[in-house]
C-alpha cells in the first residue's frame, strides 16, 4: 500500500510538472526618455524562457511584438519618429532595449470649420464660433499626444452641444504629421445641425407620486432655446429630492426634431415609508439608541416627514420634520425647500439639566457652492444648574446659516476651505426673555503635503451680543471640548460656571491643527494640537490646550478618528472618537 501511494505521489508530481513547467524571466532594461521607459515597463512585460526552451525561440515572439508596438506607442505620446534597438546581454539572462524617439511633435497650427446653422451670418453666430475656437484644448505649440487630441475633440464637441445644438457632433478630423519636422497641423471641422427648442416634458417611472412634484421643478415653457444646464438642473433638483432613487433627463437629438423636442424624465422611485433603528457608541455621550420614520409621501402630497426618537447617556431627543416639496427660484433657478418642525429635547450635561421645547420653520437653498438656510423659531427652555437656581427662558429667534464649500471631495477632502457663518437674534418686545443677537463663524482649511500628508486646521469664534447670559436659551451660547472641539476635555465641560454646573457663556474660541500621514490608502495617523474655552466675555477667555496622537481609517463617509488627547490643564488623557466629515 505505502508504494502504490508513493507511485501515485510521483505520478501527480509528474503530470503537474508537465502542465506547469518550470518558467523564468528575462530581465528587461529600457533605455528611453523617462515618461516613455516607464510606458514600456507597465505595457511589456518581460519575456519567459521555458526549461530547456532554447533562448532565441523564447526571444523571437516578444522582440517581433516589441518593435511592432514600440513606435504605436511612442507615437501616441508625440514621438513619431522612434526607431528600436534591442540587444541581448551576454549572461544569457538579460536584455537590453534602446529606444531613440528623435524629436516629440508640436502643433504647428489649427484650423477650426463650422458647418450647419452655427456656420450662417449672425453676430450671435459669429460670437459662439469664436467662443469654440478659443475653447479647443490643443493650441499652436502644444504636444500632440493622442489621449490630448481625443480630449481636445471630446471636449470641443461638448461645448458645442451646451447650448442650442443638441444634434452637434464633429463631422471629421486630421492631424497631418510631418515626422521629420516634428510639427502636425490639425484640422477640425463641426457640424452643429439645427437649433433645437425645448417642447412638452413627459415623465416615466411614476407610480407612487404625484406627477406635479417633477413639474414644479421645471423652469421652461414651450419654445424655449435648449440649454444643456436646464436639463442638468432638473436632473440634479430631483435627484437630490427625497423621492427618486435615480433620475434621467434628455431629448431625442434627431435633427429632424429640433422644433419643440419633448423632454423626457425617466425616474425610478424610492420607497414612500422606511423604519430605522441604530445603535451606536460616541466618546462624546457614550451609547446611543435611535429609532427613525419616514414618510416621503406624507398627506399623498409628497411632503417629507422625517421623524426620530434619540436616546444617550446625555440627551434625549424626539423630533418630527416635514420638508414641502422643492422647487426652482429666482433668476438663475436654484433650487430651495421650505420645512418645519417640532422638537423636545432633555440634556443633562456637566451637571447642567434642560428641558427644552421648540417650533421652527425654514427655507434653504444652494446657490453655486454657496448653501443658505434662514427661518424663524421658537423655543421655551427650562434650566436646572446643579447648586444654582433654575431659570426658564423664551426665544423667538430668526436664524440664518450660511456654508460654503471649496473642496475636492465631499466626504474626504485633501485641499479646500469649508466656511460656515450663523446669525440669529431675540428681542423682548417679540417673545424673547432677553435681548441677544448670536453671531458665530466655523472654518476647516485642508493643506495636502505631497502625496500622503495633509495639514488639517479648523478654528471656530463666536459671540453673543447681550446685556447677560441670563435669558438665553443654550442654543444661542457657547461652550466647548469634546472630540469636535477640544479634545483633551469632555464634551461641552469648558464654559462658565455656575454653581456645580457648566453653563453656557457668550464668547467662543477654539483651534484645532492635525498633521496626518497617510500609510496606506486606507489607514492614516495623526498628531493634533488644540486650543480654546467658552466664557461669558472674551475678556474671561483663557484658552486651555490639548495635544496627542490619533489614528486615521477612510470610510464612504469619511475618515474615522479615533484619538488620545492629553489635557494641559487637568493632567489627563481623554480618547475622543469622531467622523472627520466637512460641517
Amino acid at each position: 500500500m505505502r508504494l502504490a501511494a508513493v507511485l501515485v505521489a510521483l505520478c501527480v508530481a509528474s503530470i503537474a510538472a508537465a502542465a506547469d513547467p518550470p518558467r523564468r524571466h528575462f530581465t528587461v532594461t529600457w533605455d528611453a526618455p523617462a515618461p516613455l521607459a516607464r510606458l514600456f515597463r507597465d505595457n511589456l512585460p518581460p519575456p519567459e524562457i521555458l526549461e530547456g526552451q532554447r533562448r532565441f525561440t523564447a526571444l523571437r515572439p516578444w522582440m517581433r511584438d516589441v518593435r511592432r508596438r514600440v513606435p504605436e506607442m511612442a507615437a501616441a505620446e508625440g514621438w513619431f519618429s522612434a526607431s528600436v534597438d534591442i540587444e541581448i546581454a551576454d549572461d544569457r539572462e538579460g536584455v537590453h532595449v534602446t529606444v531613440t524617439p528623435g524629436a516629440r511633435t508640436t502643433v504647428a497650427d489649427v484650423t477650426i470649420d463650422f458647418i450647419g446653422d452655427i456656420a450662417t451670418e449672425s453676430v450671435e453666430r459669429a460670437a459662439r464660433r469664436s467662443v469654440l475656437r478659443e475653447a479647443w484644448g490643443l493650441q499652436p505649440g502644444a504636444i500632440l499626444r493622442s489621449a490630448d487630441w481625443e480630449d481636445a475633440k471630446r471636449r470641443l464637441e461638448e461645448k458645442l452641444v451646451e447650448e442650442d445644438y443638441a444634434a452637434g457632433r464633429i463631422s471629421s478630423s486630421e492631424a497631418r504629421v510631418d515626422a521629420q519636422a516634428a510639427r502636425a497641423t490639425l484640422h477640425v471641422v463641426l457640424d452643429s445641425g439645427p437649433p433645437f427648442t425645448l417642447g412638452e416634458t413627459t415623465v416615466e417611472g411614476l407610480q407612487r407620486y404625484d406627477e406635479a412634484l417633477v413639474r414644479r421643478n421645471v423652469d421652461w415653457k414651450r419654445g424655449d432655446r435648449y440649454r444643456l444646464a436646464r436639463l442638468t438642473a432638473l436632473q440634479r433638483a430631483l435627484q437630490n429630492a427625497p423621492w427618486f432613487a435615480s433620475v434621467v433627463v434628455d431629448v431625442d437629438r434627431d435633427p429632424a426634431k429640433a422644433a419643440e423636442v419633448p423632454v423626457k424624465v425617466t425616474v425610478v422611485e424610492r420607497p414612500s415609508i422606511e423604519v430605522g433603528v441604530a445603535l451606536g457608541y460616541g466618546t462624546d455621550s457614550g451609547a446611543r439608541a435611535e429609532v427613525a420614520f419616514r414618510d416621503r409621501n406624507l398627506f399623498a402630497r409628497g411632503w417629507d416627514l422625517q421623524s426620530s426618537a434619540r436616546v444617550d447617556r446625555d440627551r434625549q431627543i424626539g423630533y418630527a420634520d416635514v420638508y414641502l416639496p422643492p422647487f426652482v427660484s429666482g433668476a438663475r433657478s436654484y433650487p430651495t425647500r421650505d420645512s418645519f418642525g417640532v422638537l423636545a429635547e432633555h440634556t443633562d450635561i456637566e451637571d447642567l439639566q434642560t428641558r427644552r421645547v421648540a417650533v421652527a420653520g425654514y427655507r434653504q437653498w444652494t446657490l453655486d457652492t454657496i448653501e443658505t438656510r434662514c427661518g424663524l423659531s421658537y423655543q421655551v427652555e427650562q434650566q436646572l444648574p446643579a447648586g444654582a437656581a433654575q431659570t426658564v427662558t423664551r426665544a423667538l429667534a430668526p436664524v440664518a446659516n450660511l456654508t460654503w464649500r471649496h473642496v475636492d471631495n465631499f466626504f474626504d477632502p485633501t485641499r479646500g476651505v469649508v466656511l460656515n457663518l450663523q446669525l440669529a437674534a431675540g428681542s423682548k418686545p417679540l417673545g424673547s426673555t432677553q435681548d441677544f443677537i448670536k453671531t458665530y463663524a466655523q472654518a476647516q482649511v485642508w493643506i495636502p503635503l505631497g502625496e500622503n500628508d495633509q495639514i488639517l486646521v479648523r478654528g471656530e469664534i463666536g459671540k453673543t451680543f447681550a446685556s447677560s447670559k441670563d435669558g438665553i436659551p443654550q442654543d444661542f451660547v457657547f461652550r466647548a471640548g469634546g472630540s469636535r472641539s477640544n479634545r483633551g476635555y469632555a464634551y461641552q465641560s469648558l464654559g462658565v460656571q455656575e454653581g456645580s454646573a457648566i453653563v453656557g457663556g457668550r464668547f467662543l474660541g477654539t483651534m484645532n491643527v492635525d498633521y496626518v500621514h497617510w500609510f496606506s490608502s486606507q489607514w492614516g495617523g495623526a498628531v493634533f494640537y488644540d486650543m480654546g474655552t467658552a466664557a461669558d466675555t472674551s475678556r474671561d477667555w483663557d484658552a486651555v490646550r490639548s495635544y496627542g496622537l490619533g489614528a486615521r481609517y477612510r470610510t464612504t463617509a469619511g475618515p474615522l478618528a479615533l484619538d488620545l488627547a492629553y489635557a494641559d490643564r487637568d493632567r489627563k488623557f481623554r480618547i475622543a472618537f469622531s467622523v472627520t466629515v466637512a460641517f
